[in-house]
């Protein structure tokens, strides 16, 4: 909780004293929400997936209320002028996104869910190039390639044969179109502007997700006071309000600021192997060689891709004349160049 509370600092110099390694931020939010999908799978039937995704979001709130009430107050004016940027994150990342996710536990392993959130970083990539936000380098491209050939691995089993015979069911494809949404969100996350401090933003944005889901909540079947009580349910709702929820969004949009979208959402990928491991140390599941050769094309990609960019910015220059053009017109606008979109015919 202490990184929690250093990153939920008004000030997001602060943020970043408090946390200087955006791979790290990235990497540890992969890791809470691959325990979120475990909770969520678990608590299948005894919560409905709105419900959950409301009581998660609330908790979350009012854990981050304390700590950024200051600052939504001073920030009132930039909240006012960016009121269409905060409904569209809290419609995506806050309420969409985790209602399908945990829809699609109710009839598929956390394993292929987790497996198919990996076509996220080419979806990113894709919808980043189409909206002219950035444009990748061929070696961005190449990462993003080999992480995909390692989920398909992943997929498959290491055989053709495996994917033909499990096939896709509802499941599946209520998280194929979460990957969607998930993809609308990292990139909606660059149009946040300098003067709007991450932690504001998320809390603005659980609060516009938690007044969508209100209307879904009263006219769905009310959920069961007994389930809602027993200590399984409690402790895994806790859980995944705190880490999976405050903690972990707060450590992704840090991330994807420092990052950018693209390169960010390569850390998705690591969530089937968080998600292997985590599915052996608690249920004593073994990994296959499949799942640790898909596993290792993963992070290659990954390492493929953060290579070239931690070189660059050893010798104080962007990636691509695309970078450039980033961090001129951020220079001249006044805003981070990570989060400045780059449109040629601005």
């Amino acid at each position: 909780m202490a990184i929690g509370a250093s990153i939920l600092s008004s000030e997001p110099k602060t943020a970043r004293t408090a946390f200087r390694s955006p791979p790290l931020a990235l990497a540890l939010a992969a890791l809470f929400w691959s325990g979120n999908f475990v909770a969520g799978r678990a608590l299948r039937g005894h919560v409905d997936p709105v419900t959950l995704n409301f009581s998660r979001w609330l908790i979350a709130l009012t854990l981050i209320a304390p700590f950024v009430w200051r600052s939504m107050i001073a920030s009132l004016p930039v909240l006012r002028r960016e009121w269409r940027l905060i409904l569209a994150l809290g419609a995506t990342g806050i309420a969409s996104f985790h209602i399908l996710v945990y829809l699609a536990l109710q009839s598929t392993t956390v394993t292929n869910a987790l497996l198919m959130l990996s076509l996220a970083p080419i979806v990113t990539l894709l919808g980043s190039a189409a909206a002219r936000m950035e444009y990748p380098t061929n070696r961005q491209i190449g990462g993003v390639l080999v992480s995909i050939v390692g989920a398909c691995v992943l997929i498959t089993r290491g055989t053709l044969a495996g994917i033909i015979s499990q096939g896709f069911n509802v499941g599946d494809l209520w998280m194929l179109l979460a990957v969607f949404i998930w993809a609308a969100y990292s990139l909606l996350l660059r149009r946040r502007p300098a003067d709007l401090p991450s932690a504001v933003a998320l809390a603005a944005s659980i609060a516009a997700g938690l007044a969508m889901m209100g209307p879904l909540l009263i006219l769905g079947a009310p959920p069961s006071v007994a389930a809602l009580g027993s200590f399984p349910v409690l402790l895994s709702i806790a859980y995944i309000a705190i880490f999976a929820s405050a903690i972990a969004f707060l450590l992704w949009t840090y991330g994807v600021s420092r990052l950018g979208p693209t390169r960010a959402g390569q850390f998705v990928n690591l969530m089937p192997i968080f998600g292997a491991a985590l599915a052996f140390s608690v249920l004593g599941e073994i990994p296959t060689l499949a799942q640790i050769a898909g596993a290792a094309l993963v992070l290659s990609g990954i390492a493929f891709v953060e290579g070239r960019t931690r070189t660059s910015l050893r010798n104080g220059e962007p990636q691509s004349k695309a970078e450039r053009q980033i961090e001129d017109r951020a220079k001249s606008c006044g805003r981070t160049p990570g989060l400045l979109l780059d449109r040629k015919h601005q």
